[in-house]
C-alpha cells in the first residue's frame, strides 16, 4: 500500500520534468527565433542607417564641392571684373589722352592755317633796272631775319614798274624785280617753296600790294611817285600768334 504512492508520485515526478524541458525547449526555439529576428532587424537597420549616412556623407561632399566650385567661380569672375575695371579705367585714360592729344593737334592745325601779315617791305628799283643794290639787300635782310624767326612762314613778292613804257615791257620788267629778291632771299637759305611772286606792271597795285599812305603823301613830284612805283613790294605771312611789325625800305 505505501509503495503504490512513491511509484505514483515518481512517475508523475518524472512527467513534469519532461513538460518542463519541453515547454523549455519550445520557449528557447521561440526565444532564439525572436533573437534571430531581432538580430536580422538589427542588422537590415544598421545596414540601413550606414548606407543612410554613407548617401547623406555623398550628398555633403557633391554639395561642398559645388560649393567650392561656385566660390573658385565667384573669385575668378571677380578677378576677371577688377581685370575689365583696370582695363576700363586704362582705356579710359588712353581715351582721355587721346582726346586731348587729338584737341592739341586740331588746335595746332588751325593755328597753323590761320596765317597772318607779320611784316612788310619794299625794294626800289632804278628806272629800266632789275638790280639790287646796298640798300635793297639791307632791306631784304632784315625780311630775312624776320622769316628765319617764324615756324611756318610765308613770303610774297610782288613786282611794279612806273607807268612809263608798253604794258607787255612793264609786265616783263616787273616779273624780273621779283625774280631778282626770290634769288636773293634763296641765297639767304630761305626756302624756294616758301616764296609766291607775280609781276603786275604798271598797273595800280591791288591790297595788301598797295604802298603806304605816308609814301604816297610825301611823294610830291612825279619824279617822286614813280621811283615809289618801280618797286617790289614784300609780305611776310606766318602761322599762329605772332606780331606784326614792318622791315626797312630800300632807298634809290
Amino acid at each position: 500500500m505505501v509503495a503504490v504512492p512513491i511509484l505514483v508520485l515518481a512517475t508523475s515526478g518524472c512527467a513534469t520534468k519532461k513538460y518542463v524541458r519541453q515547454n523549455m525547449n519550445t520557449v528557447n526555439a521561440r526565444v532564439d527565433k525572436l533573437e534571430k529576428h531581432t538580430n536580422e532587424k538589427v542588422a537590415y537597420l544598421d545596414n540601413k542607417i550606414n548606407t543612410d549616412i554613407s548617401q547623406a556623407n555623398e550628398h555633403i561632399a557633391t554639395a561642398y564641392q559645388k560649393a567650392t566650385q561656385a566660390m573658385d567661380a565667384a573669385q575668378q569672375a571677380q578677378g576677371t571684373a577688377s581685370r575689365a575695371m583696370e582695363e576700363t579705367e586704362a582705356n579710359s585714360a588712353k581715351i582721355s589722352a587721346n582726346a586731348e592729344a587729338t584737341n592739341t593737334l586740331a588746335s595746332g592745325v588751325a593755328n597753323a592755317l590761320n596765317y597772318q601779315l607779320v611784316d612788310q617791305g619794299d625794294v626800289t628799283f632804278a628806272f629800266g633796272k632789275a638790280d639790287l643794290r646796298p640798300a635793297d639787300k639791307a632791306a631784304l635782310d632784315a625780311i630775312v631775319a624776320k622769316y628765319q624767326s617764324l615756324p611756318r612762314g610765308v613770303i610774297e613778292l610782288a613786282g611794279f614798274t612806273d607807268p612809263v613804257g608798253s604794258v607787255s615791257y612793264n609786265l616783263a620788267l616787273s616779273r624780273r624785280r621779283a625774280q631778282t629778291v626770290e634769288r636773293y632771299l634763296v641765297n639767304q637759305k630761305v626756302p624756294l617753296r616758301a616764296i609766291n611772286i607775280v609781276g603786275l606792271g604798271k598797273e595800280m597795285p591791288p591790297e595788301p600790294f598797295a604802298p603806304d599812305q605816308a609814301a604816297k603823301d610825301a611823294a610830291t613830284t612825279k619824279a617822286e611817285r614813280h621811283q615809289l612805283a618801280r618797286r617790289v613790294h614784300i609780305n611776310v605771312y606766318g602761322a599762329g600768334d605772332i606780331t606784326q611789325g614792318t622791315a626797312s625800305r630800300s632807298q634809290q
